[in-house]
């Protein structure tokens, strides 16, 4: 199942999926935010305004993130777009995208969203030039 065996668990029983199709779906992680989105530099004022802008130290804050199908990329059709505080902060890459896409195909689920945790790192700024990207990662697990 590879990277989508976080998406409802490791178990070989069927997944039920309830709710309405308004409601995202919620994918529990093991906690280690061990999933790098792509795309982040494209999004750094976007990052800045969702944790209060730059520090010394940086962020180290942890959010809703939700991964929205994104058909209308003029990149990349299969698109994942990641969006935290309504706000688009990057993407799955290429590979996670299909495997996400798929998956959700074989649970029946449609185009509704889901949300997981995410932690938002770096964006320091300590002066004299020494200034730091933010970045985003997901509390989803890519282990077989």
């Amino acid at each position: 199942m590879g990277l989508f065996s976080w998406l409802f668990g490791r178990s070989t029983k069927t997944t039920t999926v309830s709710g309405s199709d308004d409601e995202p779906v919620v994918l529990k992680g093991p906690g280690s935010y061990g999933l790098d989105i792509v795309g982040e530099s494209h999004y750094q004022g976007a990052l800045e305004a969702i944790c209060g802008g730059r520090t010394t130290d940086g962020a180290n804050k942890i959010v809703d993130a939700f991964l929205m199908l994104d058909d209308q990329n003029p990149y990349d059709k299969q698109a994942v777009a990641i969006v935290i505080e309504g706000k688009k902060v990057g993407h799955l890459s290429r590979k996670n995208a299909r495997q996400y896409r798929e998956r959700l195909r074989q649970l029946g689920v449609g185009m509704r969203p889901a949300v997981c945790k995410a932690k938002i790192v770096g964006g320091w700024d300590r002066g004299g030039g020494d200034r730091g990207h933010f970045g985003v990662k997901l509390d989803l697990s890519i282990e077989e």
